[in-house]
Formats: structure tokens, C-alpha cells, sequence
């Protein structure tokens, strides 16, 4: 298995390119720039250090692993964000944080990792319960565009030759179809994208 460091050096060298076009189209989405938002499941921060580089928003990079937390902390402060970017040590299916606290959640990848259905439908109640009122999601999986997604993909197999099974391998396998099925089994209202730009859940909650 891949060290963490490992891991973010990956999303560094390679994927690095899909944080800023994901967190411009969550931003464009949500539709202003101000607020709080949330990472979960942030890895070395590269998705939320890029809303927050993107916006003026204060910004919380979540994750279950404190090895990740030790990363992404070394990136706020090579990227100067420390004034209003904090780290949390917390699971998505149950988030240490107060009800109706963030404008904007966001994750990218760590959807695979959240367990059986059960923790799944778990997880998504978690997000929403601290999502604010008029808050939105961008939560799932994908590469920011087609071109992207063609670009990383060609570098991968030439760098780690084992991707993408090693990931198909070690995640649930649900999918957009899933995770429609989990959201109204919850009573969530939400909206799917499922194109070139990936699968992105938008939850929404509404005053």
C-alpha cells in the first residue's frame, strides 16, 4: 500500500491540474465567493486550499487521518493561507462540527472510501446536517473535464501502471445511480452531474 506521502505526491505532480477547474465550477455553482466551506476527506488539501485561492471564503480541510492533516497543514502554509484555512480531525459519518455551519462542502475522491450503503446513506446525512440553509454540495469523483481526465490518465499509466484497478480495487464501486438511490432513500433534495466533468452529488438545502 502507498505511504500517504505517496499519495500527495501524486496529487501534486499529476493530478494538480483538476483542483482549480473543480473548485471554480463549485464555486461558479454555488454562485458567490464569500462564506465557509468545508473539505471532506481532503487528502493534502489541494481542493480546498483552491476554493480558497479561488475565493474569500474560510475554508476547513476535514480528514480521518491526521498523517493527512500533518500534510495539508505544511500546504497552508506554503501557500499562505493560514488566516483562514483550519484542519479538523474528523470521520464524515460523523462529523465533529455544529448543525447548518457551511456554505459550501465539497470532496473529491474519498466518496470511495465512505463504506457499505449504510455508511454511505450515513455520511450523507452527516454532510447535510451541516450544510447551511441555502448551502450546496459538490461532493464526488472525476477529473474537471474530458480533456483532463484524457490527459492524467495517459501520465498514470506510464507513471503507476496498476491504476486504475488498484483504486477500482480498494473503493465501494458505487456510482451516480447509487448515490441518487441512497439521497432519496434520505429524503435529501439533490441534483447529480454525471458528464465529463465527473460525478458530482449537489445537495441542497433550502430555507
Amino acid at each position: 500500500m502507498r505511504s500517504r506521502e505517496d499519495f500527495d505526491k501524486i496529487a501534486n505532480e499529476i493530478f494538480f491540474p483538476i483542483y482549480e477547474v473543480i473548485a471554480q465550477d463549485a464555486i461558479r455553482i454555488l454562485g458567490r465567493k464569500n462564506g465557509v466551506c468545508l473539505d471532506v476527506g481532503c487528502g493534502g488539501g489541494h481542493l480546498g486550499l483552491s476554493v480558497a485561492k479561488a475565493s474569500d471564503m474560510r475554508i476547513t480541510l476535514m480528514d480521518v487521518k491526521e498523517d493527512a492533516l500533518q500534510i495539508a497543514n505544511n500546504r497552508i502554509k506554503d501557500w499562505a493561507l493560514e488566516d483562514r484555512t483550519f484542519t479538523l480531525v474528523s470521520d464524515v459519518r460523523k462529523i465533529d462540527l455544529p448543525d447548518n455551519g457551511f456554505d459550501l462542502i465539497i470532496s473529491r475522491g474519498s466518496i470511495g472510501f465512505w463504506g457499505d450503503r449504510d455508511e454511505m446513506k450515513q455520511a450523507f446525512a452527516e454532510i447535510y446536517r451541516v450544510l447551511a440553509p441555502n448551502g450546496m454540495t459538490y461532493v464526488g469523483k472525476g477529473f474537471g473535464s474530458a480533456e483532463l481526465r484524457t490527459k492524467i490518465t495517459a501520465k498514470m499509466k506510464v507513471a503507476h501502471p496498476e491504476w486504475p484497478q488498484c483504486v477500482i480495487d480498494a473503493t465501494n464501486g458505487f456510482g451516480a445511480e447509487d448515490y441518487a438511490d441512497f439521497l432519496k432513500e434520505l429524503g435529501i433534495p439533490a441534483e447529480i452531474i454525471n458528464d465529463d466533468r465527473g460525478v458530482w452529488i449537489m445537495m441542497k438545502k433550502m430555507v
